[in-house]
């Protein structure tokens, strides 16, 4: 055999071997991407907290009313 030709079967084996690897890969990824959204699991806060602007809203109102208050239109 000659040089050229063992060079040649060396460059193909070792094309081979490294499109093997990357087909590897690729699967695993494929894998793991598709199998991540199964494992995401929602948790749940302890304490439930009200959307900032609604507590905003909520002290607004809250704000006025005892502005009436003072002002004596409470209705009292």
């Amino acid at each position: 055999m000659s040089t050229e030709f063992i060079m040649a079967s060396a460059i193909i084996t070792s094309a081979k071997h490294g499109a093997y690897v990357a087909i590897g890969l690729y699967l695993v990824m494929v894998l793991v991407v598709s199998l991540s959204p199964q494992s995401q699991q929602t948790v749940e806060p302890p304490i439930h907290v009200a959307h900032p602007g609604i507590q905003f809203e909520h002290r607004a109102q809250q704000a006025l009313a005892d502005q009436a208050d003072l002002a004596g239109v409470g209705g009292v």
